[in-house]
């Protein structure tokens, strides 16, 4: 994996070495802040610029993959939403739209369907609140079965050709996204009383220490690159 990850880097545009030295940099000096100073605010606003870049990056390497642009700004708008207020609902219902946008991406599901999807997430979610499921865990639950979703079919992407760069990023992306919200899951657990308290500060490093590569990975994760739509071009 490394040897692998080592090759990608040593092949980057020097643009994109640019790029993953910026994010590097956020990566190294917020996980410090988290360490040293606890609940910074600035250490928010670091993770914030960061999610946002990774939608600049996107649009401009791979400006003709909408599903991917439109996942990342889902995402962001989750993250606003949840680093920002107390509204853990609607930031969660705002994931699943950007798990959707990766299902797409994947093939599974047509843009189309976009409609009958949000229609079928209210009625689970109206079914769930009537039977007294909190709503916080009815909508996790749709959430977390689109991500495990996107992570099989990430790997099965690339167990197809594990030559692609781009399907390599996308599984230690998705890898790494399940590997966070796994933590974020224990980390409710921790705060409902069901484990330990001693594990949280821990937990709730590990949460973003996952979190940010994920999305920095999957942002490198199209194979509608400018790039290869210029060889394609040339070759065509």
């Amino acid at each position: 994996m490394f040897k692998a990850l080592k090759t990608d880097f040593l092949n980057l545009p020097k643009a994109d070495r640019n790029w993953l030295t910026i994010w590097s940099l956020i990566y190294i000096t917020f996980l410090t802040i988290d360490a040293v100073y606890v609940n910074f605010w600035g250490s928010s606003v670091l993770k914030y610029i960061g999610i946002f870049l990774c939608i600049i990056y996107a649009y401009q390497k791979s400006s003709n993959d909408a599903p991917l642009i439109l996942a990342l700004f889902f995402t962001f708008l989750a993250d606003t939403i949840l680093v920002w207020t107390k509204w853990e609902v609607f930031g969660v219902f705002c994931f699943c739209f950007a798990q959707f946008m990766h299902l797409i991406r994947h093939g599974l599901i047509q843009p189309k369907n976009i409609g009958i999807f949000t229609l079928l997430v209210a009625v689970f979610f109206i079914y769930a609140t009537t039977q007294n499921i909190p709503a916080i865990y009815a909508i996790t639950a749709v959430y977390a079965v689109m991500l495990v979703t996107n992570v099989v079919l990430s790997i099965n992407r690339y167990s197809k050709n594990k030559k692609d760069i781009h399907a390599r990023y996308g599984m230690y992306g998705f890898l790494a996204f399940i590997a966070c919200d796994i933590c974020v899951g224990t980390r409710h657990l921790i705060l409902d009383g069901a484990l330990p308290a001693t594990a949280l500060p821990l937990i709730a490093y590990l949460v973003w220490f996952f979190y940010y590569p994920s999305q920095v990975l999957i942002a490198n994760s199209s194979n509608k690159t400018q790039t290869d739509t210029k060889l394609q071009k040339a070759k065509d």
